[in-house]
């Protein structure tokens, strides 16, 4: 998937599961660079 956002940045609040998780993952497959915050450990995958 292709969303034109190579180069843009997000942050992304309750990344440490569920939906927030998949979402911060998604965008760093897109390029984007991704700051994340969550109650638990984030792992880098």
């Amino acid at each position: 998937m292709d969303l034109q956002l190579n180069g843009k940045r997000a942050l992304v609040t309750g990344s440490s599961s569920g939906i927030g998780e998949a979402i911060a993952k998604i965008l760093a497959r897109e390029g984007v660079s991704v700051v994340v915050h969550g109650r638990s450990l984030f792992q880098v995958l």
